[in-house]
């Protein structure tokens, strides 16, 4: 590890504007990118169907029965399987001919729950068949999990861990449903819920996050999830209301359409941005790059290559500092990787990640909380607007250089960004 690590601090906010970022940081609305969770009793039906030369040969109907989404790991889940009657009048060919793909009739439905209960918390599997004197031959398949996705950690973590059954949901997140704002049963502070959820490496995310130490630039998870059956759904973060930057910045200016950066190498005359005014004052966006640039640089000198720096994984936190979230390597998002990415086989490098911390310096700049590329893979231009330091232009475009040799390390840039020289204005 390098001694340089232990030198890192998080930028100075200045203290004539604490009020100004104390109120972006701690927003009016502390649920404005949330949606609420609201009390069912019965999720909406669905119907499935297995097509088999040109018809459907067999279908199920699927739904959960006593859930309420507010008290997490309700509810019994149930799905009905049929396959194609040789009788021609029966309800599961009614279904799998129903052009509109409408599931079971529900008193047939009726008929099936009387025969068969379904266990809360798991997933029972039916089959059934219309029998030709009308009666229904109704077979329990067995159960499974309800929650297919949750997972057994297959090594030991230092973080305690809640059960599931003692959250209560209030909000889930408009851009990521399987993120939920709870408020844990033992005490009264919301606390955010990501679940494990499909091809999330939940479970890889949580053993290299706690192993991490601590430290003032990472949001870290406090708290496991997990079912009376010890199964792990997920983990709890502490709840930061003004959320990521990309959403602080889109909510500054809602109407601002993402900029379209041209290749670099054309006229740097037509390289100015114009339709953004200027919300944050400049030393705050300062101490916001440098929080960044020291937690890149922190990771860094662990010989941790990330990969995914992007302004939806930087969360500006209560006090007014950003940290950085879903920090565990092993996945990437376009718009922020370098050109050297196209090549088969790339898996991140340090000056891959020096490469979007310069995308991410330039949005903080200009408030946005992205831009698009005209030529993906591409070297962007960056486009700035009055009034940004052209030593930090400079620093920042050095960052999205094509040849990854000639990029800074991110201690560089964040030592500029600490000790910036004499500011001039372009």
């Amino acid at each position: 590890m390098s001694q340089r690590s232990e030198e890192l601090s998080l930028g100075v906010l200045p203290a004539d504007a604490l009020k100004e970022v104390d109120a972006l940081a701690n927003p009016p609305d502390p649920f404005q990118s949330w949606a609420p969770v609201h009390e069912e009793r019965m999720s909406e039906l669905c119907t499935t169907k297995w097509p088999c030369e040109g018809t459907a040969d067999g279908g199920e109907t699927s739904f959960v029965i006593g859930t309420n989404p507010q008290v997490l790991g309700t509810g019994a889940a149930v799905v009905i399987r049929y396959g194609r009657n040789v009788l021609a009048e029966c309800s599961e060919n009614t279904a799998l001919d129903d052009c509109d793909d409408n599931p079971l009739d529900e008193d047939i439905i009726d008929q099936i729950l009387r025969r068969v209960q379904p266990n809360p918390g798991l997933r029972t599997i039916i089959k059934f068949q219309t029998l030709p004197d009308g009666s229904l031959d109704v077979e329990n398949v067995g159960v499974e999990s309800f929650h297919p996705d949750a997972c057994v950690l297959p090594n030991p973590v230092s973080l305690p861990s809640v059960q599931m059954s003692s959250l209560r949901a209030t909000h889930r997140l408009r851009q990521a449903p399987h993120i939920l704002l709870v408020k844990p049963l033992s005490y009264p502070a919301v606390r955010v819920l990501k679940l494990c959820n499909g091809g999330s490496r939940v479970a890889e995310e949580i053993e290299f996050m706690s192993r991490l130490p601590e430290v003032d630039f990472l949001l870290r998870p406090t708290h496991l999830v997990l079912d009376e059956a010890g199964l792990c759904h997920g983990f709890l973060l502490d709840y930061h209301p003004a959320s990521s930057l990309r959403i602080t910045m889109d909510l500054l200016h809602p109407d601002a359409k993402p900029p379209v950066l041209p290749p670099s190498g054309v006229d740097q005359s037509s390289c100015w941005l114009a339709g953004i005014p200027t919300s944050v004052p400049w030393p705050v966006k300062l101490a916001w790059a440098t929080d960044i640039a020291a937690a890149v640089a922190w990771l860094h000198a662990r010989a941790i290559v990330w990969a995914d720096l992007k302004t939806d994984n930087i969360l500006l936190c209560t006090d007014g500092h950003c940290r950085l979230i879903d920090y565990c390597p092993g996945g990437w998002t376009p718009p922020w990787t370098p050109p050297e990415a196209q090549s088969p086989g790339w898996k991140g490098t340090t000056a891959g990640d020096v490469f979007a911390l310069g995308l991410v310096l330039w949005c903080v700049a200009v408030e946005v909380g992205g831009g698009k590329r005209e030529q993906e893979y591409v070297s962007p231009r960056l486009l700035w607007t009055e009034g940004i330091p052209s030593w930090f232009q400079s620093l920042a475009s050095s960052c999205i250089e094509h040849e990854p040799g000639r990029r800074p390390s991110a201690h560089h840039v964040y030592t500029q960004l600490l000790y910036p020289p004499e500011e001039t204005s372009t």
